[in-house]
């Protein structure tokens, strides 16, 4: 019988496997990172050369026991686990608190240290991405020390500095938003699309920012409060706490709302907001439609790949999708294979259009994937002059015109109109009033 291979040794394995996939332009910009994270501690300390002295050791336990403390809150609101992903459980907090209390090149034992516990305890983001991250907080760190060190004699200012003190906190934080966030997006950048969808999406969102800041500036807070009076750095636990809820609702938030494996909405989301633009549209007689995209085989195909090759496949999809339709346009993986998409003031001669270009993207733009997929898509619309009809009736009619292109050979695109609406294009494939009676 072969012998079996240690757990520890197979998660490195595949730790190392998904660090070597990604584009060799990201693999450079994470290896640079790392070295900086190393050197502008160093470079940028306040101290003249890096010396350990008990104090600061005890302040950098101390800090580090605070983030255990936290995550440790954080995982007893979420019943005891961790999101695998969430913008941040308030991590970067304590490199902030250190920049105000130690000597810069005590940022790389904190963060590795913070980070570790929090990957302990259950953080099971992609463990190169989660490197990544602790290394743009170390370097957001040191760039904030070195703005916090410009008060008088290089000395760090303190709750009674006044305005000056204020001040160079203020820049201090500033910047350490800016270095972190100008990595993450340049991360974004440099990565695929359909590997970096949260992240994207992350950083379009200005509520992150908002957090964000929040986080920073407790961190700072703390940093202040404890150079002058170390006890009352515990009146600021109940605000942790606070801090806590507040990053376990938006994910929840998220999670009613989008779909984790695409991030599009989910289809209840989708139809909520879809239902309120049907509503003024049916009301001044404006054209709309619906599109029903639906993977051509994607059960062999997850046969084939596996359900990660399928996953990616389905996240490819959503991408073109997204990338072909406008921005006001609603978009949402209705379940399995199967995407919805709200056209808003869209006439059916447009719809079709739409949904034919819709077909060729994502045949050409498979490419990436180990094998070239293909969708068929069922189109129903409604012409400006056509009767009222509700979102229910039209969500029928292009699941019947999604089944047609299925029964016709997949790779397809067909259409369905609503009985009374002449406005709306014929479909060439469509057999007529016999064939849709018996649909």
């Amino acid at each position: 019988m072969p012998s079996a291979v240690p757990h520890a040794e197979v998660g490195e394995v595949t730790a190392l496997r998904e660090f070597l996939v990604a584009p060799l332009r990201l693999r450079v910009w994470i290896s640079l990172a790392v070295v900086l994270a190393v050197a502008l501690p160093l470079i940028l300390s306040s101290g003249s050369s890096p010396a350990i002295r008990a104090d600061d050791l005890a302040i950098a336990i101390a800090l580090v026991a605070g983030s255990v403390v936290n995550v440790e809150v954080g995982r007893l609101f979420e019943g005891g686990r961790v999101a695998q992903q969430r913008p941040h459980k308030a991590l970067s907090a304590w490199p902030m608190a250190a920049t105000i209390l130690l000597p810069s090149y005590y940022l790389l034992p904190i963060v590795a240290l913070v980070y570790a516990h929090a990957r302990w305890r259950g953080v099971r983001v992609t463990l190169w991405k989660w490197i990544a991250s602790a290394c743009f907080l170390i370097c957001a760190g040191a760039v904030a020390g070195a703005a916090v060190a410009t008060g008088d004699g290089g000395m760090p200012p303190t709750l009674s500095s006044g305005l000056p003190g204020l001040l160079i906190v203020l820049g201090a934080i500033v910047a350490f938003l800016l270095v972190e966030c100008a990595m993450l997006a340049l991360t974004a950048l440099l990565n695929t699309p359909q590997d970096d969808v949260w992240l994207r999406q992350t950083l379009a969102d200005p509520s992150f920012y908002v957090m964000e800041a929040g986080v920073v500036t407790l961190g700072a807070m703390t940093g202040l409060v404890a150079s002058g009076a170390g006890w009352f750095v515990l009146l600021l636990i109940p605000a942790y706490g606070f801090l806590q809820q507040s990053v376990l609702h938006r994910p929840l938030q998220e999670q009613a709302t989008r779909d984790p494996k695409t991030g599009l909405l989910h289809f209840t989301a989708w139809q909520r907001l879809a239902g309120d633009q049907v509503m003024r549209h049916s009301a001044h007689r404006r054209p709309w439609a619906v599109l029903f995209i639906d993977i051509d085989n994607f059960r062999f195909y997850n046969q084939r790949q596996g359900h990660l090759g399928g996953d990616r496949a389905l996240a490819v999809v959503a991408e073109i999708i997204t990338a072909n339709v406008r921005e006001h346009d609603i978009v949402a993986r209705f379940g399995g294979e199967e995407f919805c998409v709200l056209l808003p003031g869209t006439t059916p001669e447009a719809a079709t259009l739409i949904a034919e270009r819709l077909r060729a993207a994502v045949s050409e733009g498979s490419s990436v994937l180990p094998e070239q997929i293909t969708v068929s898509v069922g189109v129903a619309a409604v012409g400006s002059n056509g009767p009222p009809t509700d979102l229910g009736e039209m969500l029928a009619l292009a699941d019947q015109a999604l089944y047609q292109a299925k029964l016709d050979g997949r790779d397809l695109v067909r259409v369905r109109r609503p009985p009374s609406d002449a406005s709306a294009p014929k479909d060439p494939a469509d057999p007529g009033d016999r064939d849709r009676r018996r649909a």
